[in-house]
């Protein structure tokens, strides 16, 4: 508060003081104003010490704080597959076949309901590797080739000519029959088991040879 008092008296004397001089006509005349100013300072002095909050001098605004950005958390990954990507269903009902094991096994819903051996193509007719579909069902017909003319009661036709079957002629089936005896490029199977997964599939079941 003092400080405000004194600042205030320090302008006020600085209008009177350093205020351009006035030439008087005489002495008497320069000493009567020297003499008004004392009072108007006097006069001044007496109303700051009795009203002091008029004319203390205003404190200095505060600066404005600065902002700080809210930190935004990353969404957490979502576990409805919906809302994502978009998830491709897995493959739970296909026919397998190995060439290397001589086997054949379905899956119906994840869970292997039928395996039996196999008889597939011989070498230099082997049967093709790859993912398929079957792409024909037929409750019995012939197979006719160059050399060859059999009748089948179950066929399931998933590549060209190439097909899985029942094979009535044979006796035998896996271990390394294929290599010395094989077929055309079919899949031939015991005629029981033919007839089983032809009941269970159907035209665009996967068949899967490797």
């Amino acid at each position: 508060m003092k400080k405000g008092i004194g600042f205030a008296v320090a302008i006020i004397a600085a209008m009177f003081f350093l205020a351009p001089k006035t030439v008087y006509a005489s002495e008497e005349d320069a000493l009567a104003q020297q003499l008004l100013q004392q009072q108007l300072l006097q006069q001044l002095l007496e109303q700051q010490l009795a009203n002091p909050q008029l004319y203390a001098q205003p404190a200095p605004p505060l600066p404005a704080p600065t902002p700080v950005p809210t930190p935004v958390p990353a969404p957490a990954p979502s576990a409805d597959p919906a809302a994502g990507e978009q998830q491709t269903p897995a493959l739970s009902t296909y026919v397998d076949v190995s060439i290397d094991t001589q086997t054949l096994v379905y899956y119906e819903n994840g869970t292997p309901v039928l395996i039996s051996p196999v008889v597939t193509g011989s070498p230099g007719r082997s049967t093709p590797r790859g993912v398929f579909m079957i792409n024909s069902c037929i409750p019995g017909k012939y197979l006719t080739g160059p050399t060859w003319h059999v009748w089948v009661n179950r066929w399931m036709r998933f590549s060209g000519n190439c097909g899985l079957h029942d094979a009535s002629w044979r006796s035998s089936f896996g271990g390394d029959i294929y290599k010395r005896n094989g077929s055309h490029g079919c899949v031939n199977l015991p005629t029981d088991v033919a007839t089983a997964l032809y009941d269970r599939v159907g035209i665009g079941t996967v068949v899967i040879v490797h």
